[in-house]
């Protein structure tokens, strides 16, 4: 009798969803959840350069701070996202993040471009994660952290990552572009901020080039 209970509660729930979804399709409730899970990816790679910037023996709070609100920036668009398929009478799904996920997007993205960038890999996971068996690696060898984890290595896989996020999203622009309001929400809540953030992280992967590390690279800390 308990279960009956139940699944007719559920399925009068089920039914109160089905009277505020109109025309918004499975294809791109999954698209946004995927997108959901994106944004959290990066929420959680800039949580991990803020905290690795915050530690004692590298001690860049400006850096830190940028990366914590960077963090937040990420996980307020999930949040948006799933807000926005709640306000559709979608599903929101939620999914595992890891970390060494992200950091292979943002690895494959340096290795790829066209861009030209420092290093080729991403090894911000496997020192957060103590992998050291990653870390032996010519390109993510601990004992020469110095030449890998600077601020101008950091803001390099953020514009890979910020790139990234942005071709997603412009992916599902135009995969349902039949969504009028879908689009809207898209293109005045998120790719135009994708836009402004990519010119910005440009802007400081530029000025960092020019200050250098050591004395330039505490100073560009101090301003941030």
């Amino acid at each position: 009798m308990k279960y009956l209970v139940v699944f007719a509660f559920l399925a009068l729930a089920y039914a109160d969803v089905k009277n505020v979804r109109q025309k918004f399709k499975d294809t791109t409730i999954t698209a946004l959840n995927d997108q959901i899970t994106r944004e959290l990816q990066a929420s959680y790679f800039y949580q991990a350069y803020s905290q690795y910037f915050a530690r004692a023996d590298v001690s860049l709070p400006g850096f830190s701070k940028f990366f914590s609100e960077a963090s937040k920036e990420e996980r307020s668009h999930a949040e948006k996202l799933m807000e926005y398929i709640n306000k559709r009478g979608g599903d929101v799904q939620m999914k595992e993040i890891k970390l060494q996920d992200v950091c292979d997007v943002v690895s494959k993205g340096l290795d790829s471009t066209t861009l030209t960038f420092t290093k080729t890999t991403s090894c911000i996971c496997n020192f957060m994660t103590g992998d050291a068996t990653a870390l032996s690696g010519i390109d993510c060898d601990k004992s020469m952290r110095d030449s890998w984890f600077n601020g101008l290595l950091a803001m390099e896989d953020t514009l890979v990552l910020e790139r990234y996020v942005n071709e997603e999203l412009l992916k599902i622009h135009s995969g349902h572009d039949d969504d009028a309001h879908l689009s809207h929400v898209l293109e005045h809540d998120f790719l135009d901020e994708q836009v402004n953030a990519i010119k910005e992280i440009g802007d400081k992967i530029s000025q960092l080039k020019r200050a250098g590390k050591g004395l330039g690279e505490y100073l560009f800390d101090q301003k941030l």
